[in-house]
């Protein structure tokens, strides 16, 4: 019989671990988050573009990031249903009849589910097209 090893490779973007989150502002014209993070000497820019929605908790000054995680579409659902039906009357995050016509909405736009953990202080997630690290010299 021969045994096979799995490996799982999380695709690293760059290295925001440990990284202190300076401050987060959100354009909502231009659907962008822009997230200034440092350490030490270091500071970077987490750039999220065309923004569906997003929702972060334990937000406090001096949050340390733990890991920024792209993780499949199909866990926003399952991680997020109470909130998509309690928000639902409030036409958050769009205005929709079921979850399956949300999901479809979600699909169709091609977001990704970014998921942030932090060691201490804001955690949370964002919907976006897609999500850019840049170093800040």
């Amino acid at each position: 019989m021969i045994e096979f090893e799995i490996k799982v490779v999380k695709k690293q973007m760059s290295s925001i671990h440990d990284y202190e989150i300076d401050s987060y502002s959100v354009d909502f014209k231009k659907n962008m988050l822009i997230m200034n993070v440092s350490s030490n000497q270091y500071k970077k820019q987490i750039i999220f573009y065309d923004v569906f929605c997003y929702r972060f908790y334990e937000e406090m000054p001096y949050s340390i990031i733990f890991d920024l995680e792209e993780r499949p579409i199909e866990s926003f659902y399952t991680e997020n249903k109470e909130l998509l039906i309690q928000t639902k009357n409030y036409v958050w995050p769009i205005m929709y009849d079921s979850l399956q016509e949300l999901a479809a909405k979600i699909k169709d736009s091609n977001l990704h589910y970014q998921v942030l953990t932090s060691s201490y202080g804001l955690n949370g997630w964002i919907l976006a097209e897609r999500v850019e690290i840049v170093t800040i010299k």
